[in-house]
């Protein structure tokens, strides 16, 4: 499981302004967008050992939507989860938060993959 896996999965949200791990930035070190946009990451990837040598790996994501109103941003979050279903993700959570630093509404989710 890799970024070019999940990237075409999530593309299509928030006006496609989908990223692996960080939104573009100026040269200010602000990001260069207008909210809504997504981030995602690869946490880990943790491979099973068994005798025969490695078997499947449970792949940790997370899913980070920013957005200026909590309401759109909660949206976005599950308009992803629905969009990773086909990989039938496991152990789900959802949080909400909020950038004081930028004054945007942060939906989270996380999940894991076995593959």
């Amino acid at each position: 499981m890799t970024e070019d896996d999940l990237y075409p999965l999530l593309a299509s949200l928030a006006g496609g302004k989908v990223y692996p791990y960080v939104a573009p930035l100026g040269s200010d070190g602000q990001p260069s967008i207008a909210p809504p946009w997504v981030i995602f990451s690869i946490i880990t990837n943790v491979a099973a050992d068994v005798l025969c040598g490695q078997a499947e790996s449970v792949v940790s994501v997370q899913v980070d939507v920013y957005s200026s109103a909590i309401t759109e941003a909660r949206t976005i979050r599950d308009m992803a989860l629905d969009a990773v279903q086909m990989l039938k993700p496991e152990s789900i959570v959802k949080t909400p938060g909020y950038e004081t630093d930028l004054r945007y509404h942060r939906a989270t989710l996380e999940f894991q993959l076995t593959v």
